[in-house]
């Protein structure tokens, strides 16, 4: 009996090392200062992370130290070993979102890549930060890549399997959007996703949709496809209202439509203190003809782009593609080296 109760106190133990990992991350991942995230972002980060280890740990204690001293019991020490079982398997749980975040800062120890990825954290950030004070307080966001075809967004305070809600917005983009960074406004689009539910704007959103094409006399199912995709409708003005054409541009190939069939909603939203959603946005200085001028200034080897915010940029960028004004390897060139710059700032932003 008394070697069963060995067994479970090593049990315990090795259960116990395991857990105060989870708050190993920072130390783990070794970022540079150049590679590294905000202490912002750490300290909203590891605090959960460490949280999430002292609650496992309490537990195990806790069953420990009620029931090993009956360990000459048996049914005590299958408790016991219930009651570790139950711990471990939430560890899984917490694990998960330990996970994630490895994986997502193990991608900045690259020094190419964790460049261009800080670049794109800067115009996710610029896209999601706007004239109200509820996008004030939404924590600077991650962009990291992954496999696949389309970008996604794991949105602040979205829970984890345990529970644990995700500290800041985690935007993925597939590796291949950068070779092809014109197409970065899917970071933009992403980003309206979080804007838009911190807003309390989905639902309001998808009404004003129906309500607008019941004015133009639509048909009842064409009024409730609109507002059953409003989710998606709406970060695509979202990134359209920061990036003008550049937006339209990369959405072209599955919304093929004539410019006198495109809708315009202009409803004002009580969220937004009575104003309406284009508000929030710098209008003018993505206007095509303004954001054709400036591109048309490469074709002479100027590319001009002081002054103008990251996503203004970005939409400038897209049309020195339309225009052909440079080849695709130049203009990679200059993006890369464009990203790296925003990311060269990152901390001074938060």
């Amino acid at each position: 009996m008394r070697q069963h109760g060995l067994w479970l106190s090593r049990r315990a133990d090795a259960l116990q090392f395991r857990i105060k990992g989870l708050v190993s991350l920072r130390r783990l991942v070794n970022l540079s200062h150049e590679q590294d995230i905000s202490e912002r972002q750490w300290s909203v980060l590891e605090p959960q992370l460490s949280a999430a280890s002292t609650q496992l740990i309490s537990r195990v204690k806790s069953a420990v130290n009620h029931l090993l001293p009956q360990a000459s019991d048996p049914e005590a020490r299958r408790r016991l070993n219930a009651a570790l079982a139950r711990v471990e398997l939430d560890m899984a749980r917490a694990f998960t979102f330990f996970d994630t975040y490895m994986d997502v800062l193990t991608q900045r120890r690259s020094q190419e890549l964790g460049a261009i990825l800080a670049g794109c954290d800067v115009l996710a950030l610029e896209a999601m930060r706007r004239d109200h004070p509820a996008l004030a307080l939404v924590e600077p966001p991650l962009v990291y890549c992954d496999r696949g075809f389309g970008a996604s967004i794991v949105r602040e305070s979205v829970p984890f399997p345990d529970g644990t809600p995700n500290p800041m917005p985690l935007i993925q983009i597939p590796y291949s959007r950068l070779r092809e960074k014109c197409n970065l406004t899917s970071v933009l689009h992403e980003a309206g996703h979080q804007g838009l539910q911190r807003l309390g704007l989905v639902g309001p959103l998808a009404n004003a949709l129906r309500a607008a094409l019941d004015r133009a006399a639509a048909p009842a199912p064409v009024r409730d496809l609109y507002g059953m995709w409003a989710f998606e409708v709406g970060p695509d003005f979202w990134a359209f209202c920061l990036s003008g054409v550049a937006e339209a541009s990369a959405v072209r190939d599955l919304f093929a439509m004539q410019p006198t069939h495109a809708m315009r909603i202009n409803q004002r939203f009580r969220q937004l203190g009575g104003r309406a959603l284009p508000d929030l946005f710098d209008l003018p200085s993505v206007a095509p003809a303004e954001v054709a001028r400036m591109a048309r200034g490469a074709r002479s080897g100027v590319l001009d782009l002081k002054g103008l915010k990251a996503c203004t940029q970005l939409a400038v960028f897209s049309q020195v593609r339309d225009l052909h004004a440079m080849s695709e390897e130049r203009l990679d060139r200059i993006m890369t080296q464009w990203l790296r710059r925003l990311g060269a700032r990152r901390h001074t932003l938060h």
